[in-house]
C-alpha cells in the first residue's frame, strides 16, 4: 500500500509527510511551487500523476491537498483559483479513478452556509463564498464518480510555524491595527493541524470512512477569540477592538457565520483526541509574541 500526498510541501502536507514517514516507507510526495528535498516536483495542472510515481493502482491511496486556499484571493482570482481548484483537481481525480486507486480529498467547513452550525458529515451543504462553491463542486464530483474516495473537512488548521496563516495570527494582527471589530456572533472551529494530520493518517487504514470532520471542540466565538488573544499576549497594551454584530462588518463576500463542525464521528469512530482551542490559542499567541519580539528588537 502506498500513499501518495499530492501538495506535501503545503501547511497541511509538509507535517503529513513528516509524520508518515515513520509509519511507512511506501510514501511519496509532491510538490509545485515550493521545492523542497525528498519531494517529486509535479506541476497537477500540466501533467498526469502516474508517469511521476511509477503509475497508479489498486493499492493506493492519493492525498489530494494541493489547492489555493486564500478565500480573498481567490474571490479577485476565480479564473486562475478554478484551473487547479477545479479543472486541475477533476482530470487527477478521473485519473485515480481509473487506476482503482483511493483518493483522500481535502474539503473545508466553507461549504455550508452559517445559518445552523454544528454542521456533521450528512448536514447539506450550501457554499457562500467562491472557495467554497469550488471545494462543493469537487465533493459532488467525487459522489457522481462513486470511486473509492473520502471527503475531510476541517474548520481553521493552527499551524507552528510562524509563517502559517491561521485565524489566529490574523486576529492577533488585526488587533494591533486600528479600528479592529470582532463579531460576537460569528462561530467557528478551529484545529490543531498535527491532530489533522492524525486524523488523515487513521483514514489512510479505514477504507469504510467516505466523509470526515476533523477539527476540535468547543467551537470559538470571534469575540472571544480577541478577547482570549489580548489577555495571554504579552502586547496587550498595542491591542484594541470593538465588539460588534456578524452583520456590521463589511465582508467583500458573502461569509458564513455559524461556521462549526461536529466532530463527534472522528471522536467515536476514529478514536480522536483533538487538543483543546485554550491550549491551541494560548501556544500560537506565544508563538507570535516571540515573533513580535524579535521584531522589535531589531528595530531598537
Amino acid at each position: 500500500m502506498r500513499m501518495i500526498i499530492v501538495g506535501a510541501s503545503g501547511m497541511i502536507g509538509s507535517v503529513l509527510f513528516q509524520s508518515a514517514k515513520a509509519l511507512t516507507k511506501d510514501l511519496i510526495g509532491t510538490s509545485h511551487s515550493r521545492s523542497q528535498e525528498g519531494l517529486l516536483h509535479y506541476d497537477m495542472c500540466q501533467a498526469k500523476l502516474g508517469p511521476m510515481v511509477g503509475g497508479l493502482g489498486p493499492e493506493d491511496t492519493v492525498y489530494l491537498l494541493s489547492a489555493y486556499t486564500d478565500v480573498s484571493w481567490i474571490r479577485a482570482n476565480p479564473d486562475r483559483a478554478a484551473e487547479l481548484n477545479v479543472h486541475a483537481t477533476k482530470r487527477l481525480i478521473d485519473e485515480i479513478a481509473e487506476a482503482d486507486a483511493r483518493v483522500v480529498f481535502l474539503s473545508s467547513v466553507e461549504v455550508f452556509d452559517g445559518e445552523e452550525g454544528n454542521y456533521n458529515e450528512s448536514s447539506r451543504p450550501n457554499p457562500l463564498s467562491v472557495y467554497g462553491r469550488m471545494k462543493f463542486e469537487i465533493e459532488q464530483y467525487l459522489f457522481k464518480k462513486q470511486c473509492k474516495s473520502c471527503i475531510v473537512r476541517t474548520g481553521w488548521n493552527v499551524g507552528w510555524h510562524v509563517e502559517d496563516r491561521c485565524v489566529i495570527k490574523l486576529t492577533y494582527k488585526t488587533l494591533m491595527a486600528p479600528g479592529a471589530k470582532m463579531a460576537r456572533d460569528n462561530i467557528f472551529s478551529i484545529v490543531d493541524i498535527k491532530d489533522t494530520c492524525e486524523g488523515l493518517l487513521k483514514i489512510l487504514e479505514r477504507p469504510q470512512v467516505t466523509i470526515c470532520h476533523l477539527t476540535s471542540a468547543p467551537a470559538v466565538v470571534r469575540s472571544d477569540l480577541a478577547a482570549k488573544i489580548r489577555s495571554i499576549s504579552k502586547y496587550k497594551e498595542r491591542m484594541s477592538f470593538e465588539t460588534v454584530l456578524f452583520a456590521d462588518i463589511p465582508y467583500p463576500e458573502k461569509r458564513s457565520r455559524l461556521n462549526q463542525l461536529d466532530n463527534s464521528f472522528a471522536v467515536s469512530s476514529l478514536g480522536m483526541h483533538f487538543s483543546s482551542p485554550e491550549n491551541i490559542i494560548r501556544q500560537k499567541v506565544e508563538l507570535l509574541d516571540q515573533h513580535f519580539e524579535k521584531i522589535v528588537s531589531e528595530r531598537v
